[in-house]
């Protein structure tokens, strides 16, 4: 498999993503959900190969602008991307590439259908709407600031656990950085559904090498309890800023959860020393 493929297979990955985000059909946005995370396991089916046989590999990858105006336009969107990640692969008898080319094969056939889909795309158009809820302009302003700040966040943990995930050995580490992996997604999916419905959708920013490969598992959990310890600061003060009992309801919810996630990191930290 060329190393240009993990790139390819990410940018696929974050295109079905945030497609599934973007559309206004709903249960069409879940089924693109759905294959997204077909993608995303295809991407960590490559990376333990990779690491497996030493081969050297990023989570660089290009900048993502989401350029469709209609569903029918999202759907072109994310065929194109699987076209090219087809372009890579080879049915030459390898068990993981003849199960992506099937994988992707289905995916194509079920995008071509949509392909005729006119309904408008509003995830872009910076209505700053949210489900009819009126806000202050100090309290609009401090929910975008959090949700590019935190959808860059998550999205930045999933690859940071995901890389960690590959390289541990310990059973229970890896069922640990799995779930903190779901967390995050989970996470990341509320905050780009908000930012859809409010027409400012967009993909994070690319994360780079320094940022999610660490030379010291132990100094990586220590920092990354410290970074979630912020986190829950930054929902309780956007809770206390935003003028709108569910959306504080809500805020809270995300902020109790980080309580979980440092008990994980401190029991993984446990464990290694």
């Amino acid at each position: 498999m060329p190393k240009r493929l993990f790139t390819t297979v990410h940018e696929g990955w974050l295109k079905l993503l945030f497609a599934s985000f973007a559309v206004n059909d709903r249960e069409w946005g879940e089924k693109l959900y759905d294959h997204s995370e077909i993608l995303y396991r295809h991407l960590r089916f490559i990376e333990n190969l990779y690491v497996k046989k030493r081969i050297e590999y990023s989570y660089e990858r290009p900048a993502i602008r989401l350029e469709f105006t209609t569903e029918g336009e999202a759907a072109m969107f994310c065929d194109e991307v699987l076209a090219r990640i087809e372009l890579q692969l080879s049915d030459d008898g390898d068990p993981l590439a003849k199960r992506m080319l099937s994988d992707l094969g289905y995916i194509r056939k079920r995008l071509h259908r949509e392909f005729e889909r006119n309904a408008k795309i509003t995830a872009f158009d910076k209505s700053l709407k949210l489900d009819g809820i009126e806000l202050e302009k100090s309290s609009l302003d401090a929910l975008v600031l959090f949700l590019f700040e935190e959808s860059y966040k998550e999205y930045e943990l999933v690859v940071i656990y995901s890389y960690a995930q590959t390289i541990v050995d310990d059973k229970r580490l890896s069922e640990i950085f799995q779930i903190l992996i779901d967390e995050s997604k989970f996470h990341l999916k509320s905050f780009a559904r908000m930012m859809a419905k409010m027409g400012i959708l967009a993909v994070p920013r690319m994360v780079t090498q320094e940022i999610y490969r660490f030379d010291s598992l132990e100094r990586f959990l220590a920092d990354g309890i410290d970074e979630e310890k912020a986190a829950k600061e930054q929902c309780r003060a956007l809770a206390e800023a935003v003028d709108n009992e569910a959306l504080q309801q809500f805020f809270d919810f995300i902020n109790f959860q980080e309580d979980y996630h440092i008990t994980l990191m401190e029991e993984a930290l446990e464990r290694i020393k």
